[in-house]
């Protein structure tokens, strides 16, 4: 049921995040604006991370649960939303592959989703990983 809690929680916090970076930075190119389906971009977005995190961010962190750096796992989890904006392009989209195309044009969008890759690594590896608050190290010694 922790796991449960835990994957909410995250959908909930980095959807929520990712949706106000993207909304800065709409609003940054364009100018303020705010639909009146809002709340339905909101949902997709809590969508799209939720997808992310579970299959493309989990797999990764579960790949690495028996290294011990704490930083492999942080730079995989940053490259995981790059690679996440890549192959939504690459299956969902007409673009040709080129690198304006996926790249260039996409550059925030790989910020974002990088960023949320590295923050789900962090707080994976803080509670589902090695040495993690849900198993934490036995007391040594008479306490």
């Amino acid at each position: 049921m922790k796991i449960v809690a835990f994957y909410i929680k995250q959908i909930i916090g980095l959807g929520t995040a990712g949706f106000f970076a993207w909304l800065c930075i709409g609003w940054w190119n364009m100018g303020w604006f705010w639909a009146s389906d809002a709340h339905y971009a909101w949902l997709i977005a809590l969508a799209a991370v939720a997808f992310f995190l579970v299959l493309i961010c989990t797999p990764i962190q579960l790949a690495l649960t028996k290294v011990h750096s704490d930083w492999v796992a942080y730079l995989a989890g940053a490259l995981a939303g790059p690679l996440a904006v890549v192959l939504h392009l690459a299956l969902n989209t007409h673009f040709q592959l080129t690198w304006q195309s996926y790249l260039a044009r996409q550059a925030w969008m790989h910020l974002i989703f990088g960023l949320l890759g590295l923050w789900f690594s962090v707080n994976y590896r803080r509670r589902l990983g090695p040495n993690n608050s849900f198993k934490p190290k036995p007391l040594r010694g008479s306490a």
